[in-house]
């Protein structure tokens, strides 16, 4: 919008046929000093020589010789948007438009315009000029000769005068708009108060004076029936005295009062509604009525109410879910410390072979019917919350019970509820559960903690066999604390170089000689002392710090295995044995670690063997089968560890790229002892050397063993009966020792198992 205080124009149009006339007016209305002219013109125009007291304005002139061209410059102006206040108009401008005919063709481009007719002439008497051009408020008649000082107070007058005439103009339509405003926002509110309030003026006792249309509509009362009754007929039995209280006390001290409020129907139904009430006062402050203004709510409560479900209620099953069930033990926490009461968290052994087998919608159907035998099984109590945490995972909360034999029996009815078979369509199927209990004799702060000692007890439960129960204590929780100490040490184990390399010979059956080591990690921990693989491994791999762990090991390793190639000579082990973890082999990046660290050690390809366990293999036969090949391609000798476990067939050796098996110590430690184990070990010593692998027994522990391997045609052995896993400059001491363990077959016992 335009500023008013902005609102000037000193443009002035000169319309006049002599150029010199034209001049003399700029020069007149522009210049501030004036001298004499001596032009004919001016004299003739002025009759007197310029005076030196006029006062000094500045003005904006532009002149033209005809009206036509005047009329030209005015439109232009007007686009511009900078019209002119005024015009000094000849009255004779031959051949053209004389200055009557031009003045109303500027008045019809710019209504504004005020004019100057400047004449020597009575070309037009009075009454024919005002019948043309109207009366004298927007026009002026100049007669030749005229003063300097006439023109410019002329010119200054009218000038001011159109400022004064657009400032008052700018000033009725800003009043008009701000009128019109305000009319239209009183309009609009009365109309949009009038189609969504419900609204009522009250008397101070509290009875209806007025009601409007939706007042009506909403109670289903009349007006007639409304008017004159107190508000009382409305209230419904959803507030408590305590409520009406505060309303009332609030308004008699003539204070607004806002809130929610349950109203009754004519015909009994409920609504809710915003309410607002505001004390009318007279001039002393005196309540003269309330005007209650309301706006209906109830679809709003009845969606807040619908969203409270959604958000502390399983879609699926209906349960409570993990965020309600997590307030209800917080509630149960904060209440007194001789409240008692129990938590039972329930995992389903089988669920996930149930759902990728049979497919999600009957995965979910398993869950419904779950949920079903849980509201079923357990006693209709307030104080006995089953629900659902996610997954096939659930928990229920027993506050009602004394002690914990409470919750045990709780526990197994559903272990025998629970583990019945469950018809899903065509499909009968099975499904035990596990159970953690928890009580509240820890005297738990947090829910949270309390749900994750209740999930400690059911991971124990499974651990110990399905369909269980397991009841949390002290020890779990200082088993849970040990881990996490031993995973945040694990973590500066690698800076600190608390990690060392201890070494394992693998020895040939039949020279006696060492072919080979393993290398074999072990932890020396600050507080814990020697902490073996057994311990730390596990914890690493679910941590994902097995991967850099792996490294630092392997990179290790090939320096040291690198040493004895340059000091021991011929008697260094020709193959170093490493082993490779499940979150390692899926690290893209391990084959071009491994290349790197034996050509950073600037060793052969083929004298690095890894060793990979038979169970890892197994578990995703296609992909860990991509990832072996791409390493032996490179080079890299793979062994296949632990074999014997009971996980593989001998059938399907031949299907992995393998160079090695390495049999597990328990097919060992049994061999002399059980027939069967001798002829399962021939069998796999046959399979082996018709694939072209390599043989390594683990665990050889006595010379029986090792005469009954000799025996058998075992090429290579490993274990206690040659050496325990020593550090790198022990081992060393075997490179040259004679080969004191190799027995030959004529000193095998008469009662082994190879002669029956």
């Amino acid at each position: 919008m335009q500023n008013i205080n902005k609102i000037s124009n000193r443009r002035i149009l000169v319309i006049d046929d002599n150029e010199a006339i034209q001049s003399d007016f700029r020069k007149i209305l522009t210049e501030s000093e004036h001298q004499n002219s001596s032009s004919d013109s001016y004299a003739a125009l002025f009759g007197e020589e310029q005076q030196s007291d006029i006062p000094q304005l500045s003005f904006e002139v532009d002149t033209a010789s005809q009206g036509q061209e005047g009329l030209e410059k005015v439109r232009q102006s007007l686009q511009d948007q900078r019209p002119y206040a005024m015009a000094f108009v000849d009255i004779r401008m031959p051949p053209g438009w004389d200055g009557v005919q031009t003045v109303g063709h500027l008045w019809e481009a710019d209504p504004n315009l005020l004019i100057v007719i400047c004449t020597a002439y009575n070309d037009y008497n009075w009454s024919e000029m005002t019948r043309t051009l109207g009366h004298m408020n927007r026009w002026l008649i100049l007669k030749k000769p005229f003063d300097i000082v006439e023109v410019r107070q002329l010119a200054a007058s009218l000038t001011q005068k159109w400022e004064l005439a657009r400032r008052a103009e700018f000033k009725v339509h800003e009043l008009q708009q701000s009128l019109g405003s305000t009319n239209r926002k009183l309009a609009a509110y009365n109309k949009a108060v009038d189609a969504a309030g419900i609204v009522a003026v009250l008397d101070p006792r509290g009875r209806i004076l007025e009601a409007n249309d939706n007042f009506c509509k909403i109670s289903g009362y009349t007006k007639e029936e409304l008017v004159g009754q107190s508000h009382e007929m409305i209230h419904s039995d959803h507030h408590p005295v305590e409520f009406f209280a505060e309303l009332n006390d609030t308004i008699k001290q003539n204070n607004i009062w806002r809130g929610e409020m349950c109203n009754r129907a004519k015909d009994g139904s409920l609504y809710w509604v915003d309410t607002t009430i505001v004390p009318m006062l007279d001039e002393h402050d005196n309540t003269i009525s309330y005007y209650s203004f309301r706006i209906e709510i109830t679809d709003r409560k009845r969606l807040i109410g619908d969203l409270c479900i959604q958000a502390y209620h399983d879609s699926l099953t209906g349960l409570p879910n993990r965020a309600y069930i997590l307030d209800l033990i917080q509630s149960s926490i904060d209440q007194s410390p001789d409240h008692f009461f129990a938590l039972l968290f329930l995992d389903f052994d089988r669920f996930k072979l149930i759902n990728d087998s049979l497919g999600h919608e009957m995965g979910d159907q398993l869950l419904i019917e779950i949920s079903r035998r849980l509201s079923t099984t357990l006693r209709e109590a307030d104080q006995v919350k089953p629900a659902r945490l996610g997954g096939d995972e659930f928990v229920v909360l027993l506050n009602n019970i004394s002690n914990l034999s409470n919750a045990t029996k709780v526990a197994e009815r559903l272990l025998d509820k629970l583990s019945q078979s469950y018809q899903l369509g065509s499909h009968t199927v099975y499904s035990s559960v596990s159970i953690g209990i928890v009580t509240s004799d820890f005297q738990y702060q947090s829910a949270n903690d309390m749900l994750r000692d209740a999930d400690l007890a059911m991971y124990k439960a499974k651990a110990s066999d399905t369909g269980n129960y397991m009841v949390f204590d002290q020890s779990m929780r200082e088993q849970v604390q040990f881990r996490l100490q031993i995973e945040s040490d694990m973590r500066l184990a690698i800076e600190r170089n608390e990690f060392q390399l201890y070494y394992q010979p693998i020895v040939s059956l039949e020279s006696g000689k060492i072919d080979g080591v393993e290398a074999l990690l072990r932890w020396e921990h600050p507080l814990h002392g020697m902490t073996g693989p057994d311990i730390f491994i596990p914890i690493a791999e679910e941590t994902g710090l097995i991967n850099s762990i792996g490294k630092w090991g392997l990179d290790q390793a090939c320096q040291q295995f690198a040493k004895w190639k340059k000091t021991q000579g011929i008697h260094a082990p020709s193959i170093l044995h490493v082993n490779v973890s499940r979150k390692q082999l899926l690290d893209p990046g391990l084959t071009d670690f491994v290349l790197q660290t034996i050509r950073k050690h600037d060793l052969s390809p083929d004298c690095l063997h890894l060793e990979v366990t038979e169970s890892l293999m197994m578990q995703d036969q296609v992909y860990i089968i991509e990832i072996l090949r791409k390493l032996r391609k490179a080079g890299i000798k793979i062994d296949m560890d632990d074999f014997g476990t009971g996980y593989s067939s001998l059938s399907c050796l031949h299907e992995f790229p393998l160079d090695a098996l390495k049999i597990d110590r328990s097919l060992i430690m049994n061999v002399k002892h059980v027939h069967d184990y001798a002829a399962l070990l021939q069998s796999v010593l046959a399979l082996a050397d018709n694939l072209g692998l390599k043989v390594v027994a683990e665990g050889i522990e006595d010379t029986e063993q090792l005469i009954i391997l000799q025996t058998l045609g075992c090429e290579y052995g490993q274990g206690y009966l040659f050496s325990r896993p020593r550090p790198a400059d022990e081992i060393e001491t075997l490179f040259y020792s004679e080969a004191s363990w190799i027995q030959t077959p004529d000193a095998l016992p008469v009662n082994s198992t190879i002669n029956n």
